[in-house]
């Protein structure tokens, strides 16, 4: 998709005013004017011995993604973190007051958030939280650990109310199915209660399909992550993404979205095991 955009990786580097010899000789030292397999193959064996390619700037691709990766991990982190205590807790008491007008209340919400745009929420928090109270800097991470949770507070805020609906939906439903099951009936009459049937006998069975939902959204939030950072103007990988698309930087653009896959796929992995673990059942199939 980078190579047939329009526009021109050597001549948006060099300037309108540069001669054609000079675009010419850059495109034959970033391997632009080979053939799309050829250039292919060269990225390939490059990458077998570790070797992401070189900018348009004439930067390592690893060394921006080592100077840039730990903003956006940072962002994964917050949102998870606030993304599943909040679905646990708002799934729960929906499941248990069932077809109430709590649990009404709570589908309805879910329902509108998941309507509502990234940047949009993020816009909100910025003029209505940030600007009127000066407390959560909206510009890059702070280096300190005091500034760096200050800062992470809005785009976690605005990633888990765009993530906490989906994972609210599927849990909702799958405490439904459980609580509804045969097996928590009779431990309910053998006297388990309280905090041992919630969770031996009730999340650990309603936790797998939020599990598997989890890790296939694991996509979602690195595209979410690309918004957050253009958003709150922080220099993680997804700005990186978004910048060197708009400059034609194929190397760069392939490198972080190559990692990107990877964390799709290492989530995935992940997610089986933990499901795995929570029901040896599934371990065979």
């Amino acid at each position: 998709m980078t190579q047939i955009a329009p526009g021109d990786a050597a001549r948006l580097r060099l300037g309108p005013r540069a001669s054609p010899e000079a675009v010419n000789e850059l495109r034959h030292q970033l391997g632009l004017d080979r053939s799309l397999p050829q250039q292919y193959l060269a990225y390939i064996n490059r990458l077998l011995h570790g070797d992401f390619g070189t900018s348009i700037d004439g930067q390592q691709v690893s060394s921006i993604i080592g100077q840039r990766i730990s903003a956006t991990l940072w962002l994964l982190l917050g949102t998870l973190a606030l993304a599943v205590p909040a679905a646990l807790v708002l799934a729960w008491t929906a499941a248990w007051f069932r077809d109430r007008s709590l649990d009404h209340a709570i589908r309805l919400g879910v329902l509108l958030a998941l309507f509502l745009p990234a940047f949009w929420v993020g816009f909100l928090l910025i003029r209505l939280v940030a600007i009127p109270t000066g407390w959560f800097p909206v510009a890059d991470l702070g280096t300190s650990p005091a500034d760096l949770l200050r800062s992470l507070v809005l785009p976690s805020v605005t990633g888990a109310i765009i993530l906490t609906p989906i994972l609210v939906r599927s849990l909702r439903s799958s405490l439904i199915d459980v609580l509804d099951s045969e097996y928590i009936a009779v431990a309910r009459s053998l006297g388990v209660g309280g905090s041992t049937l919630i969770v031996r006998h009730v999340l650990r069975n309603a936790l797998g399909p939020v599990l598997t939902l989890l890790a296939l959204n694991v996509g979602y939030l690195f595209f979410g992550v690309v918004i957050l950072e253009a958003t709150f103007n922080i220099s993680g990988l997804g700005s990186a993404l978004v910048q060197a698309s708009a400059l034609r930087d194929v190397y760069t653009v392939q490198g972080i979205t190559l990692l990107f896959a990877t964390g799709v796929v290492l989530a995935n992995i992940l997610g089986e095991t933990a499901v795995s673990l929570l029901d040896p059942r599934t371990a065979s199939r």
